[in-house]
């Protein structure tokens, strides 16, 4: 069974199109990327699959659950952090986790703090903090509860080499537990080294999806060819 199943979802915006007829299966135990170019649905995706928006028309089912039920059991890490400027990080992660009814609380916010390599923030206060700070403990406050689902509309945003390869670690360890981290984002690099398989979309539905060997060769690149390589050849027509 499928951790992430979308059929014929359909998004518009007075009278345009974002997302058409989007069809996607995601198993469990990987990352996954949802690439595409600007404005190629990526966000408005991850919105419905968080309930942040409904459809106009199709379904969405994450770990067998329909109609939003399992937004208990999903992570988000929005491409903006949304936090409460107003708290110090260590009272932002223990607020979050208290209201997602984690146990042994204590010990969970020390974890990520340690993680995230946020100790020495622990007392200042958000307001204070670079973007790239902001970045990690929306990222922690993502992860406090421990979701089986995690979800990222360009998490790495700001983040430094070393932080990147934390939130890299974070993910594999849902994935290695059967869980499924989903990444959005337009940063080919970042994805060729993150996700195990990806989905290219443009205009609102699904070009090719699988791993970068799959995407070689419905591309007929050759073997050295990056992701980068294949993304530009598979969207060349919808470019144009």
């Amino acid at each position: 069974m499928p951790a992430i199943e979308i059929r014929d979802l359909v998004k518009s915006f007075n009278g345009l199109r974002a997302v058409d007829y989007l069809n996607l299966s995601i198993e469990g135990g990987q990352i996954f990327g949802l690439l595409g170019p600007n404005g190629a649905g990526k966000t408005t995706t991850i919105r419905m699959l968080t309930g942040l928006l409904k459809p106009d028309s199709g379904t969405i089912k994450v770990l067998s659950k329909e109609n939003w039920t399992w937004k208990g059991l999903m992570g988000y890490i929005p491409e903006e952090a949304n936090l409460y400027e107003h708290l110090t990080v260590y009272e932002h992660l223990y607020f979050v986790g208290k209201l997602r009814g984690v146990e042994d609380l204590d010990n969970r916010v020390d974890y990520l703090l340690e993680f995230m390599n946020l100790n020495d923030k622990s007392d200042e206060m958000v307001s204070t903090l670079s973007r790239g700070m902001k970045q990690k403990v929306a990222i922690a406050c993502a992860t406090v509860h421990e979701p089986k689902v995690l979800i990222g509309d360009e998490p790495l945003m700001g983040l430094d080499p070393k932080s990147q390869r934390a939130v890299r670690n974070l993910m594999k360890s849902y994935a290695d537990k059967g869980g499924v981290a989903l990444v959005s984002t337009h940063i080919l690099d970042v994805a060729e080294r993150f996700c195990d398989r990806v989905a290219i979309i443009s205009r609102g539905s699904i070009l090719a999806k699988g791993n970068l060997e799959d995407l070689k060769k419905k591309s007929r690149s050759g073997e050295r060819a990056t992701l980068e390589d294949v993304f530009l050849k598979l969207t060349e027509g919808e470019r144009e």
